[in-house]
Protein backbone atom coordinates (compact mmCIF):
# COMPACT_ATOMS: atom_id res chain seq x y z
CA UNK A 1 0.00 0.00 0.00
CA UNK A 2 1.27 3.51 -0.84
CA UNK A 3 1.87 6.01 1.96
CA UNK A 4 -0.47 9.03 2.24
CA UNK A 5 2.41 11.33 1.31
CA UNK A 6 2.27 9.93 -2.23
CA UNK A 7 -1.25 11.35 -2.68
CA UNK A 8 -0.81 14.78 -1.06
CA UNK A 9 0.30 16.54 -4.22
CA UNK A 10 -2.58 15.25 -6.35
CA UNK A 11 -5.44 16.50 -4.16
CA UNK A 12 -4.97 20.28 -4.67
CA UNK A 13 -4.71 19.79 -8.44
CA UNK A 14 -7.96 17.85 -8.49
CA UNK A 15 -9.72 20.40 -6.32
CA UNK A 16 -8.35 23.23 -8.47
CA UNK A 17 -9.72 21.60 -11.64
CA UNK A 18 -13.10 21.11 -9.93
CA UNK A 19 -13.07 24.79 -8.94
CA UNK A 20 -12.33 25.78 -12.55
CA UNK A 21 -15.25 23.65 -13.71
CA UNK A 22 -17.51 25.20 -11.10
CA UNK A 23 -16.54 28.73 -12.18
CA UNK A 24 -17.09 27.88 -15.85
CA UNK A 25 -20.51 26.40 -15.03
CA UNK A 26 -21.46 29.57 -13.17
CA UNK A 27 -20.33 31.74 -16.12
CA UNK A 28 -22.35 29.64 -18.56
CA UNK A 29 -25.40 29.73 -16.30
CA UNK A 30 -25.21 33.53 -16.23
CA UNK A 31 -24.93 33.73 -20.02
CA UNK A 32 -27.81 31.29 -20.49
CA UNK A 33 -29.93 33.24 -18.00
CA UNK A 34 -29.30 36.51 -19.91
CA UNK A 35 -30.19 34.85 -23.22
CA UNK A 36 -33.39 33.39 -21.80
CA UNK A 37 -34.46 36.72 -20.30
CA UNK A 38 -33.90 38.59 -23.55
CA UNK A 39 -35.71 35.83 -25.46
CA UNK A 40 -38.69 36.15 -23.09
CA UNK A 41 -38.78 39.92 -23.65
CA UNK A 42 -38.70 39.42 -27.40
CA UNK A 43 -41.41 36.75 -27.20
CA UNK A 44 -43.62 39.18 -25.29
CA UNK A 45 -43.03 41.87 -27.90
CA UNK A 46 -43.76 39.42 -30.72
CA UNK A 47 -46.96 38.24 -29.05
CA UNK A 48 -48.13 41.80 -28.42
CA UNK A 49 -47.49 42.78 -32.01
CA UNK A 50 -49.14 39.64 -33.37
CA UNK A 51 -52.19 40.21 -31.17
CA UNK A 52 -52.53 43.79 -32.39
CA UNK A 53 -52.33 42.57 -36.00
CA UNK A 54 -55.02 39.98 -35.31
CA UNK A 55 -57.16 42.68 -33.76
CA UNK A 56 -57.05 44.57 -37.03
CA UNK A 57 -54.34 47.16 -36.46
CA UNK A 58 -52.82 48.30 -39.76
CA UNK A 59 -49.41 46.90 -40.69
CA UNK A 60 -46.82 48.01 -43.17
CA UNK A 61 -43.82 46.46 -44.89
CA UNK A 62 -41.39 48.11 -42.47
CA UNK A 63 -43.16 46.49 -39.54
CA UNK A 64 -43.07 43.09 -41.26
CA UNK A 65 -39.30 43.38 -41.67
CA UNK A 66 -38.99 44.39 -38.05
CA UNK A 67 -41.02 41.36 -36.95
CA UNK A 68 -38.88 39.05 -39.06
CA UNK A 69 -35.75 40.49 -37.43
CA UNK A 70 -37.27 40.01 -33.96
CA UNK A 71 -38.18 36.40 -34.76
CA UNK A 72 -34.66 35.70 -36.04
CA UNK A 73 -33.14 37.29 -32.93
CA UNK A 74 -35.48 35.26 -30.71
CA UNK A 75 -34.54 32.00 -32.44
CA UNK A 76 -30.85 32.87 -32.11
CA UNK A 77 -31.20 33.55 -28.40
CA UNK A 78 -33.06 30.29 -27.83
CA UNK A 79 -30.32 28.43 -29.67
CA UNK A 80 -27.61 30.14 -27.58
CA UNK A 81 -29.45 29.25 -24.36
CA UNK A 82 -29.96 25.64 -25.47
CA UNK A 83 -26.29 25.23 -26.42
CA UNK A 84 -25.16 26.79 -23.15
CA UNK A 85 -27.45 24.42 -21.21
CA UNK A 86 -26.03 21.43 -23.06
CA UNK A 87 -22.52 22.56 -22.17
CA UNK A 88 -23.57 23.18 -18.55
CA UNK A 89 -24.99 19.66 -18.35
CA UNK A 90 -21.77 18.19 -19.75
CA UNK A 91 -19.58 20.20 -17.34
CA UNK A 92 -21.77 19.32 -14.36
CA UNK A 93 -21.40 15.64 -15.20
CA UNK A 94 -17.63 16.08 -15.46
CA UNK A 95 -17.57 18.03 -12.19
CA UNK A 96 -19.53 15.27 -10.46
CA UNK A 97 -17.18 12.66 -11.90
CA UNK A 98 -14.12 14.51 -10.64
CA UNK A 99 -15.55 15.17 -7.19
CA UNK A 100 -16.81 11.70 -6.42
CA UNK A 101 -15.05 9.15 -8.61
CA UNK A 102 -11.48 10.28 -9.10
Amino acid sequence: MLPEAAFRGSMPVMSESVQKLTRRIEELQGAARKSRLEAMRLAAKLLTTSNSELAGAPTNAHREGQLAALRARYEGLVKIADEAQAQIDRLQAEEHERKYYR
